[in-house]
């Protein structure tokens, strides 16, 4: 049996890239199976589980954009499975691992959908491994396990590899110095394709625009939200610990010090004395602080309120604001509507964009989350018609 996968790959984060419906027929037409593969939920261990359950004879990865990772990943694959010949070509056509002779003269349909990513996905990702927050957190549980935390890498002989062979591709090893390429991490990378990240690869480093609160102020923090709808964030990226600290029931990360594996960067929850042995994360252990939506769209909010100078209150269905705040049941929420000092904005939380508005839009945009439109003809007045119509255009395009 043959497979065949496309898979992006930028600043060593790998992403499933959707085929053409030209390699899709090529497939079809000639029984080749085409996998897409979700790098973000399958881990190594899922990747070889499924190669093996499969009886691939030939495996072909079809590369767009960088290599690097995507190299070490078809290698590892190749030093575990010698009954299978994996292979590697790039979007182009040349070879990079393999000889894929087993096409015999077929030509590849090698045109595919540009699918860059563009955020800054090292960035974001060492900060779940610092907050706990995850964006896949709610849609799956248990986490598998993301990203580690390595206080200094002569830790790495005494880790079990069947730790990282549990990560999803998708992953950080961090440590806490600056880099370097000693034994150790030498050893790991070839053992390995896992992606390495060290106190200096962002700039300024993360940890020092993380805040730090305490239990009792993030419940401040909370509450004050929910009462007033504003937050104050002095320029920071996320709050440390966040997941732990206010009760969040979910976990993809592991810290690994010197006395012991912890389930948290400040050492609150210590999982293991010994770190060679083989642990589970662990959820968070205190009492939640709000219920499961309001905690996990939080952090999201501290983030943008820290875009902005000063306070920013936040239109959503969890704060009183100029309507009581929805009890029970709430919809999907797709729009985020914010106030401050810098004017009225609106973010779209599917294409993650912000927008400038004016007053109006926000007062409506509170009544339809809140399902109240009978507020809103007398406090729009004599606008109502107009104001209701530049709504329905940006949020439905009519």
């Amino acid at each position: 049996m043959i497979g065949i996968t496309i898979v992006s790959e930028q600043d060593g984060w790998l992403q499933r890239s959707r085929p053409s419906s030209a390699m899709r027929h090529f497939c079809e037409t000639h029984r080749f199976s085409l996998d897409v593969f979700d790098y973000d939920m399958h881990t190594f261990e899922d990747l070889l589980d499924y190669m093996d359950f499969q009886e691939y004879e030939h495996y072909l990865f079809i590369l767009q954009g960088e290599g690097e990772r995507t190299l070490r990943l078809v290698a590892y694959l190749q030093q575990q499975m010698l009954h299978v010949q994996f292979h590697l070509i790039r979007a182009e056509g040349d070879i990079v691992f393999g000889q894929p002779d087993f096409l015999n003269g077929l030509e590849l349909p090698l045109i595919f959908e540009d699918e860059k990513l563009v955020l800054p996905i090292v960035q974001n990702e060492l900060l779940s491994l610092m907050t706990g927050v995850h964006r896949y957190a709610s849609l799956f549980q248990p986490q598998p396990l993301r990203h580690v935390y390595i206080e200094d890498s002569s830790l790495l002989n005494r880790i079990p590899a069947s730790f990282f062979t549990s990560m999803t591709v998708n992953s950080i090893v961090y440590f806490d110095h600056p880099m370097r390429h000693d034994l150790s991490i030498i050893e790991l990378m070839s053992r390995m394709p896992v992606l390495l990240a060290f106190g200096d690869t962002l700039s300024p480093p993360l940890e020092t625009r993380l805040d730090v609160l305490s239990r009792a102020e993030l419940a401040r923090q909370l509450e004050r939200w929910k009462d007033t709808g504003w937050i104050q964030n002095e320029r920071f990226a996320g709050i440390l610990d966040y997941a732990t600290q206010t009760g969040l029931k979910n976990s993809h990360r592991l810290f690994f010090f010197e006395d012991g594996i912890y389930a948290d960067r400040q050492k609150t929850d210590r999982l293991s004395s010994d770190i060679s042995l083989m642990v589970e994360q662990r959820a968070g252990q205190l009492e939640a602080m709000a219920t499961p939506k309001e905690l996990e769209l939080f952090p999201l909010l501290y983030q943008l309120a820290g875009s902005f100078s000063g306070e920013s209150r936040f239109v959503t269905p969890y704060s009183d604001l100029e309507l009581p705040r929805t009890i029970g049941r709430i919809g999907p929420l797709t729009l985020i509507g914010i106030q401050n000092e810098e004017g009225y904005f609106a973010f779209d939380l599917t294409s993650m964009q912000l927008f400038e508005t004016n007053e109006a839009f926000l007062w409506i945009l509170e009544a339809d989350q809140k399902e109240q439109f009978d507020v809103l003809p007398e406090r729009l007045g004599a606008d109502y018609a107009e104001a209701i119509r530049y709504y329905k255009e940006l949020m439905y395009h009519e």
